[in-house]
């Protein structure tokens, strides 16, 4: 945009538009662009965005392994590493390998030519950190609770690990809203920003949704929203099956994948994770696949009843049990049409994720731009600390 756009969009007067551009180009977010004229004459002097004035730190923590990449701040990565850790180690010795590879990230920058130095050894400015989980997270404390898959890290205070550690903003997000957030942003028709209502549902070892609710994460009062996996089973299978939680009848409890893996392994099947798990499915095992389609029924049913009190516009799978492909999807296909009301289905998608890691970590870059890059408080001490 031109300055005489800007002005006309915001209402400001010259002068105040002037000093907000050289503000944003100072601290490198706005950057010079010549706009070609529509007559072919001198261009004019115009700004654009510049998403690689810094970086956002993204950390996926799964349940046995970590990805880690530097995403600009238009949400795409530029890098990315895993490492063979996850929820299932003991934090201190999870965080010290994400931490020793996420300071090699930052240390080698993005081979970028925008990569700009700065202090701590940094090639790249680093913006914000965000962080995924596969447990809910406290709203107002970011804290991790009630949490069967990573009952080690509760209480474990993530937000002030990162932010102390690296000296920036710190964002916690339960995984399955990190991928809604980018399955809603990559979805969307090109009018809109994102798919305003849409559901995504992670199916792994445990089960867990991510809502986007009129344009927005919802985490409910206190972050336990989309928690679908202790919801009651809604017909005699598995009514009596003890969960992890403590309570008997919930659908993890027969359809999670942790639950699939005992029942394989009580059979005798040589199956001790969910990558075994699907391998099983795909080469035909009776067993497996008996199993996978009840899953699907069974997670079908869930997702049925909260098709009818969200009314999402699309529903994505993820999770290793969606690498089951349509033994598990023709399950949930079938509950879904049946069970839900017409009204809420006459328009519906229901497809699984094809690009789950990468979808986790855009996720998480987008969950720290909607609130950092609105947030003025953040600006302006992004602002302070390029100026020091």
């Amino acid at each position: 945009m031109t300055r005489s756009g800007i002005g006309t969009v915001t209402g400001w007067a010259r002068p105040t538009v002037n000093k907000r551009i050289d503000e944003l180009t100072a601290i490198g977010i706005a950057q010079p662009l010549a706009i070609p004229s529509a007559t072919g004459g001198r261009p004019a002097q115009g700004f654009a965005f510049n998403p690689s004035c810094a970086y956002i730190l993204t950390i996926d923590i799964a349940t046995t392994v970590t990805t880690i990449a530097l995403c600009d701040l238009s949400g795409q990565p530029t890098v990315t590493q895993t490492v063979n850790v996850g929820a299932e180690n003991e934090p201190d010795e999870a965080l010290a390998h994400i931490c020793k590879a996420a300071d090699s990230l930052l240390i080698q920058g993005t081979g970028a030519s925008q990569a700009i130095g700065t202090p701590h050894t940094r090639a790249v400015r680093l913006y914000a950190v965000s962080v995924a989980v596969t447990t809910r997270v406290e709203t107002i404390t970011g804290n991790i609770i009630q949490a069967p898959v990573m009952r080690h890290w509760e209480n474990h205070h993530l937000r002030e690990y990162f932010a102390e550690r690296y000296h920036a903003p710190a964002f916690i997000e339960n995984d399955a809203n990190a991928r809604a957030l980018c399955k809603a942003h990559q979805m969307s028709p090109n009018a809109q920003r994102l798919v305003p209502n849409l559901l995504y549902v992670h199916a792994g070892m445990g089960l867990g949704a991510g809502i986007i609710a009129s344009g927005a994460i919802m985490h409910g009062a206190f972050g336990a929203a989309g928690d679908i996996g202790h919801i009651h089973v809604f017909s005699s299978i598995g009514e009596h099956s003890l969960c992890r939680c403590g309570n008997t009848g919930c659908v993890e409890a027969t359809a999670g994948g942790w639950a699939i893996l005992q029942a394989l392994q009580a059979q005798g099947k040589s199956a001790c994770t969910l990558n075994d798990v699907v391998e099983l499915a795909n080469h035909g095992d009776i067993a497996t696949v008996q199993l996978i389609r009840q899953a699907g029924r069974l997670i079908g049913d869930v997702i049925s009843a909260c098709v009818n009190m969200l009314n999402p516009s699309c529903i994505v799978v993820g999770g290793e049990l969606s690498h089951c492909g349509e033994l598990l999807m023709n399950g949930i296909r079938e509950r879904v049409w049946a069970r839900a009301q017409p009204l809420a289905t006459k328009s519906l998608r229901i497809e699984p994720c094809s690009d789950e890691a990468q979808a986790g970590i855009v996720g998480l870059a987008y969950a720290a731009i909607d609130q950092g890059l609105t947030s003025l408080d953040m600006l302006q001490n992004f602002a302070n600390e390029q100026n020091r």
